[in-house]
């Protein structure tokens, strides 16, 4: 059984784990992005569901309307970030590895996703 308040829980336990493993990244000198990147994007994720839990608890034609166009929004930044990665890449602004590329993002995904349906679930 989910609830608001289990969202908002894990989001902290999340929290918690990204402040310890960066805690212990930095003492020890081996600070990854992608690391703090991913366990910053559960965090946020878990925090996001818990905030729209109540709008999309009901299966109604509202929720399902915040969903396709939080969808589709997402899916135009997901075009313009591969699109900035690709001229990035050819001027050589951006020197990352392919794991880092896809895993970034991943990330940017789906935080402009969960963004983007808090934003339609405030206006709508």
């Amino acid at each position: 059984m989910t609830s608001q308040r289990n969202f908002y829980f894990l989001g902290v336990l999340f929290l918690i784990l990204l402040g310890v493993i960066a805690f212990f990244r930095v003492a020890t000198n081996s600070l990854s992005f992608i690391e703090i990147l991913m366990y910053g994007t559960a965090a946020f994720i878990c925090f996001a569901r818990g905030y729209i839990y109540h709008q999309f608890k009901q299966k109604d034609e509202r929720a399902n309307f915040i969903k396709q166009k939080g969808t589709k929004y997402s899916f135009i930044a997901l075009l313009i970030y591969l699109v900035l990665i690709l001229y990035g890449t050819y001027f050589n602004v951006i020197t990352l590895t392919i794991f880092e590329i896809i895993s970034t993002v991943i990330a940017l995904t789906l935080i402009t996703l969960f963004t983007s349906m808090i934003i339609l679930s405030k206006k709508h």
